[in-house]
């Protein structure tokens, strides 16, 4: 059983989604605390910052908790991804799509916002990875991770890339039987998954390229 996990964020680059196509299982963590410059309210789109604007959070909040104007929400995306990908290559394809994937959320939580745009990209990438929600975790650490993980009967955890700065010798996987292995995902663009679904004929091979030389394997 491998698992993976991350953020709900704003229509993500292809790490993101490398790592639900390689799982078998995708936790969303919206739990985790809302990062005001971080992933879950903004991303890239054509090398520039393309954000959905929060109307209520407090400092600390939670994921779950931050909430979001519907309207101008889905307003402001949707004159974002005209004006950066109107005229793209497989515009015609997939930009009416994910204009209509955009205008048929109805909510305040900028969570659910999220999670219904990343559930239309997942059907259009032909991704079929269960999502799944875990409950808060009540440890920090590599421990509160692990305890969750132990819920899925994780054998293997895919880690990001980034998970290397903090994890450090991962032994309490190890102890727990779960063997940590890092993403070799090869990004082609650190932009929004638009820019490759508007810009690539197949854009599960930008997905899924990998970096050859990259070491998988850090715990057993």
């Amino acid at each position: 059983m491998i698992v993976t996990c991350h953020q709900p964020d704003l229509l993500p680059y292809t790490g993101f989604w490398y790592k639900m196509a390689r799982a078998d299982i995708f936790d969303l963590k919206i739990f985790d605390q809302f990062q005001d410059r971080g992933y879950q309210r903004r991303v890239k789109m054509r090398g520039t910052w393309a954000s959905v604007p929060i109307v209520d959070r407090h400092w600390r909040s939670s994921i779950l908790d931050v909430r979001i104007n519907p309207d101008m929400a889905r307003q402001t995306l949707t004159d974002i991804i005209v004006g950066r990908y109107a005229g793209a290559r497989y515009w015609d394809r997939h930009g009416p799509t994910i204009l209509e994937m955009v205008a048929s959320v109805h909510t305040d939580r900028l969570w659910q916002f999220n999670f219904a745009l990343i559930l239309g990209v997942r059907e259009l990438l032909g991704i079929t990875t269960p999502l799944s929600v875990s409950s808060p975790l009540t440890e920090r650490g590599s421990a509160g991770l692990v305890s969750m993980l132990s819920n899925y009967q994780t054998s293997i955890y895919l880690s990001g890339t980034g998970g290397r700065a903090y994890m450090g010798d991962c032994k309490d996987f190890s102890d727990a039987g779960i063997e940590v292995v890092f993403s070799r995902h090869r990004p082609v663009t650190g932009d929004s998954i638009l820019s490759v679904l508007m810009d690539y004929e197949d854009p599960m091979q930008v997905v899924l390229n990998e970096d050859p030389d990259a070491a998988e394997e850090v715990g057993a």
